[in-house]
């Protein structure tokens, strides 16, 4: 995958501790103890992260593991859950020497994330091997409460991460628009601000789309953050589900409505879908969907929208069979952004029509016939007079050139 396909908050992931905002003293606190691994092993040979998904946490141990020249060996605690993975695995990244003679940083994210049946013993072997650790292991867990963690916890060096302040996101969001060279006004990045509730990363997503709408893009068309947050858990909970009664259940338990869990499924589905069978069978299950809700729009029959339930939940879990699950980054649903974008362009190729009615005299609709295509014809030949035909009209230059690739 190439960097420009990655998502904004991987390629602005900070390499080095300069760049990372917020949590300044848990960050130094976390520097000092990997150091002192170099004097003798700690008694405490696990540092436990513990905060909000998008505060640093991650990124903070990445970006230190680059300034103190160690080999980071990440483990994402929803790809080596089970006992023996664990034991097998991380066991012997954090007990062998590197070949280099590096130390090594080993990073298990995500750690009270471990739960169910096929998860049985992973918080024991962790724990196990923490006892036996020569190099340091930091562990990230976003819920404080989880009971989970309280066994990690005795073994551990615990820092907590807050949200990061407005003030301090600002900074980012300013450095990595001026890298994209992009237009943004102030009052949607103050939108994006309020919205991320201190989740940077969230908030460099939201750039990003924005960004990407092509054009200066106002405050609406953020949308809430809270939102965008129930339906990245509730599809990583329901990619984690592996029999239909927990999938209905994650369903019916989060706080997501039936036509944006399909729109996200339809463009998230093949990150956890891997194989083509997989693959043919998530569609199949989204597309079964979304017919049932065509046929209870056009016969007001809700008495079928449990299938459709049936279709997002069941039919998810039942798809992935060989797939195992791992912690992804989501994508917005890119078609209505498609929509909106084609809605705004529609709207200038109209206002540029209306002011050639106006300034001609004639219908809207005998403009688009005539007006149009003549002037598309002359800008063909001479690009040049783009410029003047936006003097004459009082509209953008490019939205000019746009209308005539209409025609």
């Amino acid at each position: 995958m190439s960097k420009e396909s990655l998502p904004w908050p991987e390629i602005h992931r900070p390499k080095t501790a300069e760049n990372l905002v917020g949590n300044s003293r848990s960050i130094q606190e976390l520097r000092r103890w990997i150091l002192s691994w170099r004097n003798n092993i700690p008694r405490k040979r696990g540092a436990l992260l513990i905060g909000p998904p998008g505060v640093g946490k991650t990124a903070a141990v990445g970006a230190l593991a680059n300034d103190l020249n160690m080999e980071l060996v990440e483990f994402n605690a929803s790809d080596k859950r089970n006992k023996s993975s664990i034991e097998k695995q991380v066991w012997r990244a954090a007990t062998q020497q590197t070949i280099d003679g590096r130390r090594r940083l080993l990073l298990l994210d995500e750690v009270d994330g471990l739960s169910g049946t096929s998860d049985r013993g992973g918080i024991g072997a962790i724990k196990k091997i923490l006892d036996l650790a020569v190099h340091p292991i930091v562990m990230t867990a976003n819920n404080p409460k989880s009971r989970k963690l309280k066994r990690l916890r005795k073994k551990s060096l615990v820092l907590h991460f807050k949200p990061i302040e407005a003030e301090d996101m600002l900074i980012v969001l300013d450095r990595i628009a001026s890298a994209h060279e992009g237009e943004i006004n102030k009052g949607t990045i103050k939108r994006i601000l309020e919205n991320s509730e201190g989740d940077l990363r969230a908030a460099i997503s939201d750039l990003e789309t924005v960004m990407k709408a092509g054009s200066v893009v106002g405050m609406n068309d953020v949308s809430p953050r809270n939102v965008r947050r129930d339906v990245e858990d509730t599809l990583r909970r329901l990619f984690m589900s592996t029999d239909t009664k927990s999938a209905r259940r994650v369903v019916s338990q989060g706080d997501v409505n039936y036509d944006d869990l399909l729109l996200w499924l339809e463009e998230n589905l093949h990150l956890h879908l891997r194989k083509k069978h997989e693959l043919e069978a998530g569609l199949d299950a989204v597309s079964n969907a979304d017919l049932f809700l065509g046929r209870i729009m056009r016969d007001q029959e809700w008495k079928l929208l449990s299938y459709v339930y049936d279709f997002l939940s069941a039919g998810m879990a039942t798809s992935r069979t060989e797939t195992p699950f791992r912690r992804v980054e989501y994508s917005r649903p890119s078609w209505p952004l498609m929509v909106w974008k084609g809605n705004r362009s529609q709207k200038k190729y109209s206002d540029i029509l209306s002011r050639v009615s106006n300034l001609s005299r004639v219908s809207t609709r005998r403009v688009m016939k005539t007006h149009g295509e003549a002037i598309s014809t002359i800008l063909k030949r001479n690009p040049k007079l783009a410029k003047e035909f936006s003097e004459w009209l009082n509209v953008k230059s490019t939205n000019i050139r746009k209308m005539a690739n209409r025609h």
